[in-house]
């Protein structure tokens, strides 16, 4: 029976061959979306998932109630990891954890890795894959610990266990033993280093070890027990806090600043791992939390949208097999007969739609994967969740788009199916499906003009810098940072092209090697505590990047005390008491230096932040520089880096890291956006394009139906023109009806979304007006060769036609 089942809807759905091509191709591209929007969603839910007992593992971090608002970091001091892990005996392992570049050096061969500074109890707290050694590696103060990719390109081998290996750090080579060997870093792991060094070796380290005012690194803890209660943790750490940050609490009280929920002024808290890659508190990675469940919404959304289609066109199609149906009923086949003999018609749409769709997923991954730099398989599928689920889902899917139809049809009256006047009542629920695809379609299509005018406003807005023609290399170890600038200002000072030379600690935006970081200072300042960000530059740093000063001068090689001054932002003018009392005063930093400038504010950090307090100084004794700036001018800008390249590899011949555009890199910040914007997009037209397959079908089911009304109509003496109206005004009527359900939704989302933005854009009335207009417009066009056709069609061949 099932055989001939088969059999029977093969023959239909070949009898029918333009519906069943428009039923199976809006499902494959549906699925064919769905599977990389999937993928990807899991890829991003999958990170730190490979560490076990990881609900017992958490990041420390810090709270304050400043006049701004709340404030969160998780840079801490060096002498907390000890004294917490002897304070909550509940803590089974403690470890700090600081970046840092080494070079490695086996023989001849030399390479620069990217280093972890870490505590013994480190390799205990995640479970990253050992090719060789175990947990206690790191219990010897001169152990080092390497992934196998750096031990294959150092010894050509992963069998280097108590290998001795020569370190660069802290500008000296220092021998170093072996003692594990880590497998290839996951990549969906947030934590990524090719080698581990105990915390001791870290720079400056005995300086720091008791000073709880210097904070350069993060905590990282696993309970003995239990999972990650933070509130829980809070409040029993608030005596810890009283006693050990009791001269930063007495300064929060005396300054006026505010307290959270338990009254305190600081508090610990405990970031669970499984956000730290994605959380909105601003600390760990910080990633959007939501992007990935956004992602599976609108994978649900665009199958919602092909089932609608699925549901509607077998309703609507219904009466072509009115006689069929009768038939059957009056030699005995039963309801339930019926039902799934349409079911098996409707599965075998859903599974020639699957393959199709898995098939071109597959075809599109490599171009998806490079668009969006991920590296995704279709053999992620076959993983047992991955399969369930999809499985699930496929079976869900012909359930819905196919038993509803297949349940309504087969109960039709039998009388009526065999005078092929029986009519499934289905117009409610069909306006229904279509008004709620193109809501759907409208909203993706707000989000994706409210987003990308949001990335292009960032893009184009002022920044307070001239990012244009500037290239930023970053120093890298093996190298004198304060020798490899001037080496730098002598090589270029004969080219032509070169402008000015500058240097500092920190880049602006994110370079090639990924690195973004802030450095941040407290001081008293006429007694009050005052925080300000602080940048280690170079002599004509404002000049390369075009940063105007306000009042004073600029740092200066004539002045031998420079290194003795300080050069601070409007914003930090303001804090002092303001421009015009500030200039000649000192500040209680490193060296009690003297302000001798004020600059506009600029961004040095990304625009989802205002722009805070800042310091700029030219000592050497504070931080060392770590990026060169070149401003450069000239018509051909990769000619430029090419021989700036060249130079950059005489003075420093290990340097292996690449030089960037500043412009490349402020729009680096915001690569979960550009990513997050292009699959809106992607989303909106596959939305838009299924919606519309499915109205172009419908309106020739309608047309279909109505040829004989719209010949008298012709007769009597209807234009082409009223005739086109008549066929085309329902559709609008929904069209609108979905704009108006799918605008306060589409604005509500919108405008949540645009709040973590500092700077950001107002939504205005045209981008409505713009969604609607191309919204109605896709939709006419769709329909516009069927009303004309049928409109300009010769009456008499439809009104003969029996």
């Amino acid at each position: 029976m099932i055989t001939n089942y088969i059999k029977i809807a093969w023959r239909s759905l070949i009898k029918a061959k333009a519906l069943s091509a428009i039923h199976i191709f809006g499902l494959a591209v549906a699925i064919a979306a769905s599977t990389l929007l999937y993928l990807t969603a899991m890829f991003e839910l999958s990170f730190d998932n490979f560490h076990e007992h990881r609900e017992q593992v958490g990041l420390l971090y810090t709270e304050t109630q400043p006049e701004e608002g709340t404030k969160r970091s998780s840079t801490v001091s060096s002498p907390l990891a000890p004294v917490l892990k002897n304070g909550f005996p509940e803590m089974e392992y403690v470890s700090r954890y600081m970046n840092s570049g080494i070079i490695l050096r086996n023989g001849d061969k030399q390479l620069e890795a990217s280093n972890k500074y870490v505590d013994p109890d480190f390799l205990s707290i995640f479970s990253f894959p050992f090719v060789a050694g175990n947990t206690s590696a790191l219990n010897e103060l001169d152990n080092l610990v390497i992934d196998e990719t750096t031990a294959s390109n150092l010894f050509g081998s992963s069998s280097v266990i108590g290998k001795q290996v020569e370190v660069y750090q802290n500008g000296k080579w220092g021998s170093k033993t072996i003692s594990a060997v880590l497998s290839k870093i996951s990549k969906n792991s947030s934590l990524t280093f090719n080698t581990l060094l105990r915390f001791e070796h870290k720079p400056n380290y005995q300086a720091n070890l008791n000073d709880w005012g210097h904070e350069d690194h993060s905590v990282f803890v696993k309970l003995k027990s239990g999972s990650i209660n933070d509130e829980a943790f809070t409040k029993k750490a608030k005596p810890f806090v009283d006693l050990y940050y009791k001269d930063e609490i007495n300064m929060r009280k005396r300054d006026g600043w505010g307290v959270d929920k338990n009254g305190a002024y600081v508090a610990l808290h405990l970031l669970p791992l499984t956000k730290y890659h994605r959380n909105d508190l601003d600390v760990g990675h910080g990633s959007a939390p939501l992007f990935p469940w956004i992602l599976l919404i609108i994978a649900g959304l665009i199958l919602f949208i092909a089932c609608s289609n699925f549901i509607n066109l077998s309703l609507a199609n219904s009466f072509a097999r009115n006689r069929e149906i009768g038939t059957r009923k009056t030699l005995g086949g039963t309801t339930a007969q019926l039902m799934l003999q349409l079911w098996t018609e409707s599965f075998l749409l859903c599974l020639l739609a699957t393959l199709i769709g898995i098939g071109l997923a597959w075809v599109l991954l490599g171009q998806y994967n490079a668009i969006m730099n991920y590296s995704l398989s279709i053999a992620q599928l076959l993983s047992p969740l991955n399969l369930v689920f999809f499985l699930l889902t496929f079976l869900l899917l012909t359930m819905l788009s196919g038993g509803y139809p297949a349940w309504r049809i087969a109960k039709a009256n039998i009388i009526q199916t065999l005078k092929g006047k029986a009519s499934i009542k289905s117009s409610k629920l069909r306006n229904s499906l279509t008004v709620l695809q193109f809501s759907i379609a409208i909203v993706l299509i707000l989000a994706t003009i409210i987003i990308g005018i949001q990335l292009r406003y960032i893009a184009e807005r002022p920044l307070g810098f001239d990012k244009t023609e500037v290239i930023s290399i970053p120093i890298g170890e093996g190298i004198d940072h304060e020798n490899a600038v001037q080496q730098m200002r002598v090589a270029l000072a004969a080219q032509p092209w070169v402008e000015s030379v500058s240097a500092s600690d920190l880049n602006l935006g994110r370079g090639r090697d990924g690195s973004m970081s802030t450095s941040r200072f407290g001081f008293d300042f006429e007694g009050r505590q005052v925080y300000t960000n602080f940048m280690r530059v170079d002599y004509d740093y404002l000049k390369t990047l075009g940063i105007q000063l306000l009042q004073g001068r600029d740092f200066d090689r004539s002045f031998s005390n420079d290194t003795l001054t300080v050069i601070i932002n409007k914003q930090m003018a303001a804090q002092l008491g303001g421009a015009d009392k500030v200039l000649g005063k000192n500040l209680s930093m490193d060296g009690n230096p003297q302000i001798i400038g004020i600059i506009d504010d600029f961004n040095y950090q990304d625009l989802r932040r205002k722009v805070e307090p800042l310091t700029l100084s030219i000592n050497p004794n504070i931080f060392s520089v770590a990026y060169i700036f070149v401003r450069v001018k000239t018509d051909n800008l990769s000619e430029s880096m090419t021989k700036l390249e060249e130079i950059w590899k005489k003075v420093n011949p290990k340097a292996n890291i690449a030089a960037s555009y500043l412009d490349e890199n402020t729009q680096n910040m915001y690569r979960d956006e550009q990513r997050f914007v292009q699959i809106v997009i992607s989303g909106a037209v596959v939305a838009i394009a299924i919606s519309c397959l499915g109205l172009f079908a419908l309106a020739l089911l309608m047309i279909n139906k109505r040829v004989k009304e719209i010949g008298i109509r012709k007769v009597l003496g209807s234009s082409v023109m009223q005739i086109v109206v008549l066929l085309s005004k329902e559709f609008v009527k929904l069209m609108l009806l979905a704009f108006i359900i799918a605008s306060p939704l589409a604005w509500w989302m919108m405008n949540a979304w645009l709040q973590s933005y500092a700077y950001r854009i107002e939504i205005t009335w045209w981008m409505f007006a713009a969604a609607g207009v191309l919204t109605i417009g896709i939709a006419l066009a769709t329909i516009a060769w069927q009303t004309l056709r049928a409109a300009t069609s010769n009456p008499v061949d439809s009104l003969r036609d029996e």
